[in-house]
């Protein structure tokens, strides 16, 4: 087989189909990330919107279901997925994809495009393996092929089934029990809806509403929270005029929810730890109409860079940006409010980021601990006496969230934990927290505390 060649994208010479082979290789091979490499073709590609949405369509597609994927043509190459071309491999997942999820491809057409792609990107040979598998898959029906029937093993027949990591699903099951966590597993294979935050300096909900319908994007109202519109996760929404002058944040209504558990005043002085993209900030000034400050800090450069963006964009005012590390910054006063947004493993937004699951393990949620532990205390420094501290993380591991928030408490006295339905529906809430879980909500999984240390 040939060995594999990085290459560059040329977006106006290619099919969707060429751009979303593109993007899985990178995905294979370099280990990038998804939407990404997804944002940054379908930004250079001059394509229509029903080509950018088979593009969207197939890459997340692929790489969500690639467990499955893998496990079914694993047994049409008898030298194993992992001899392959990474370029014919991807082919093989991506043509395999649409006989199975995509009605509106017929069969023959996916089966002759992946032969064209692997004929582009290997030799003749690969293509006929190409050809040979998935016509051979077309014709004996691998639908029917169910791996709850076939292996032995009950944790890993429901891993394949539902295309996740073995380690999880083991690790959810014994959390959860079975039946609950096929529910959480099957949130995760479906294509999420996507959360506009509706900036009130510029416009209202209904408002909102009725211009994105105008546009043809259907939206609605969320269940959850007052600020936030639902619309379909597939649509593309830059370049809409109304993104272009602030109407709204990308933002799902779980994240929402965060400030307004924090519930900042007017004239108050917030630190937001862990800014970046700066939707929380941003959010805060929304909330209070600009009265009062926010300093954002992010330890990155480019992503300091996106949050003075989004100030800009949704036309807010005293929000200072600092790049610094959270866990050792030593401002000249402590703060009323601080936010500390902890970076988590993210295995409650599974659903929205189809890669990360093949991405994480078991020790890289564990490695982050540590991190989490010293920007939870960092915030705790940083409060003033009689302010409000909230922590919160993309995640319902018990670890990431309610295991630091009582080692706080029990470490610290100076804190209390602050029930949370005296400012969230009481939906939302478990054990004074808010716990979000796709299953149960319908959103991203997240978990937010709010602790208020004593005068």
């Amino acid at each position: 087989m040939s060995a594999p060649q990085t290459r560059h994208f040329r977006p106006r010479s290619r099919t969707p189909r060429e751009i979303a082979l593109e993007i899985l290789f990178h995905v294979d091979t370099r280990k990038a990330f998804a939407d990404l490499q997804l944002n940054q073709a379908l930004g250079r590609a001059d394509l229509d919107p029903r080509d950018a949405a088979l593009v969207t369509e197939l890459v997340n597609g692929t790489v969500r279901w690639r467990g499955r994927l893998d496990w079914i043509l694993g047994e049409h190459v008898k030298s194993g997925l992992d001899t392959l071309n990474p370029w014919v491999r991807n082919a093989l997942r991506m043509g395999l994809y649409q006989i199975l999820f995509l009605d509106r491809v017929p069969p023959h057409a996916a089966v002759d495009e992946s032969v064209k792609l692997a004929k582009k990107h290997g030799n003749p040979g690969v293509a006929g393996l190409v050809n040979a598998v998935l016509r051979r898959l077309l014709r004996d029906g691998p639908a029917g092929r169910d791996p709850e029937t076939v292996l032995k093993d009950p944790v890993l027949a429901l891993a394949v089934a539902t295309s996740h990591p073995e380690w999880l699903v083991a690790r959810w099951v014994r959390r959860y029990g079975t039946e609950e966590a096929r529910r959480l597993l099957d949130a995760n294979n479906r294509t999420p809806a996507l959360g506009l935050r509706v900036n009130p300096l510029r416009t209202d909900r209904e408002t909102l509403r009725r211009a994105l319908e105008g546009a043809g994007v259907p939206a609605e109202a969320t269940k959850f929270s007052r600020d936030t519109l639902r619309v379909d996760g597939r649509l593309t929404l830059r370049g809409l005029p109304e993104f272009e002058r602030g109407h709204f944040f990308i933002q799902d209504e779980s994240e929402t929810l965060v400030v307004e558990l924090l519930d900042p005043r007017a004239g108050e002085t917030v630190l937001d730890l862990c800014a970046a993209p700066g939707g929380k900030a941003c959010h805060i000034q929304e909330r209070r109409k600009n009265q009062g400050t926010v300093t954002a800090v992010e330890v990155s450069d480019s992503r300091a860079v996106r949050i003075a963006e989004n100030v800009k964009r949704l036309g807010l005012t005293g929000v200072s940006v600092m790049v610094a590390d959270g866990r050792t910054i030593e401002p000249d006063t402590p703060f009323d409010r601080v936010l500390v947004d902890a970076p988590c493993s993210g295995l409650g937004v599974l659903a929205r980021r189809a890669d990360a699951r093949w991405r994480k393990t078991e020790a890289s949620m564990r490695g982050l601990l540590p991190l989490q532990t010293e920007l939870l205390n960092a915030g705790a420094r940083l409060v003033k006496p009689g302010g409000v501290l909230v922590y919160s993380v993309c995640s319902n591991e018990p670890e990431e969230g309610p295991r630091h928030i009582q080692r706080l408490l029990e470490t610290d006295p100076r804190f209390t934990l602050e029930d949370a339905s005296g400012y969230l529906p009481q939906e939302t809430v478990t054990d004074g927290a808010l716990q979000m879980a796709p299953h149960r909500h319908g959103t991203d999984g997240a978990f937010a505390a709010r602790l208020r240390r004593n005068p």
